[in-house]
C-alpha cells in the first residue's frame, strides 16, 4: 500500500487512503466525509507520539475534539476552512479519547478546545464552538 491512513475528522473512523498524486479520491468508509492529505492546507492528525514533535515550529492552533462530541463536529468545518486561508499557521486536530496522555497533560476538561502554541509554547485557549470570527481574533491576539 503506497498511501497513509488517515482519521476521519467527522467520525474518528481509521481508513487508508491512496497515495498523494494517484488520481484517487478519499472518502471516510463509515461516513464518507471526503478526506484529504494533511500537506495540502489541511489540519493534520496529531498524536500522543508525535504531538510535541509536530507542534514545536511556528504558529499552531490544536482543536482538541472527540467523535461523539456534537459542539466538536460543528466547529470542524470552520478550522478545516481557516487551515486553508492561512498561510502562516498551522493547524492540528488531536482526539482526546485516543490520546489520552496529551489530554491530561494540557488539562483538556472541555471539549471542543483551542490551543494556541507559539514554537511549541501554549500562548492561549479558547473553548467551545465559538463563530469563526471570534478564532480569528484570539489568532490575532496570539500570534500578531
Amino acid at each position: 500500500m503506497d498511501g497513509e491512513v488517515k482519521r476521519c475528522p467527522s467520525c474518528g473512523q481509521m481508513n487508508s487512503v491512496p497515495a498523494v498524486g494517484s488520481g484517487k479520491k478519499a472518502v471516510c468508509g463509515n461516513c464518507k466525509t471526503p478526506l484529504t492529505s494533511s500537506h495540502d492546507g489541511h489540519p493534520v492528525e496529531l498524536s500522543d507520539s508525535d504531538f510535541k514533535s509536530k507542534i514545536g515550529k511556528g504558529n499552531f492552533v490544536v482543536d482538541f475534539w472527540a467523535a461523539w462530541c456534537g459542539p466538536c463536529r460543528m466547529i470542524a468545518p470552520v478550522i478545516e476552512q481557516l487551515a486553508s486561508e492561512l498561510t502562516d499557521v498551522h493547524f492540528g486536530k488531536l482526539n482526546v479519547d485516543h490520546n489520552p496522555r496529551t489530554a491530561v497533560e494540557f488539562r483538556v476538561q472541555g471539549i471542543p478546545l483551542l490551543v494556541f502554541f507559539s514554537e511549541g509554547v501554549e500562548v492561549g485557549r479558547v473553548t467551545g464552538a465559538v463563530p469563526k470570527a471570534h478564532i480569528e481574533n484570539a489568532i490575532a491576539q496570539y500570534f500578531r
